[in-house]
């Protein structure tokens, strides 16, 4: 009886400690959406810029807005192109399109390469 207690014991620490490896492992990864975000149509995130060296600030989800809303906020606003880059430089906050910048590579693809390096 003694023996069979002390396997019991034995497996339930094994899986203890395993399941305390795999939930450590999974604290330290990227959580998703965190690099790179979809935003579906009538929806729209708020950003307020940079101030006095602090972060640029966007808000966590995209809200769903009702055509209405999203037809005045829109009202003679120019669409972007296919890719733009959000800048935070110097306190300042820039919206400008994908432009070749080093040894004819594109800002955009510089910038999501940086960001997949960064999540290793």
């Amino acid at each position: 009886m003694t023996i069979m207690l002390s396997r019991h014991l034995a497996v339930t620490a094994l899986l203890v400690a395993a399941a305390l490896a795999a939930g450590t492992a999974a604290t330290w990864a990227d959580p998703p959406g965190y690099l790179f975000m979809d935003i579906q149509d009538n929806s729209a995130l708020v950003l307020h810029p940079p101030r006095e060296q602090a972060m640029a600030q966007i808000s966590k989800q995209p809200t769903q807005l009702p055509d209405d809303l999203a037809s005045a906020i829109a009202d003679g606003a120019q669409p972007i192109g296919a890719s733009h880059i959000i800048l935070a430089y110097h306190g300042q906050l820039y919206l400008l399109p994908d432009k070749a910048v080093k040894e004819g590579h594109m800002a955009s693809h510089m910038v999501a390469s940086m960001a997949s390096g960064t999540s290793n």
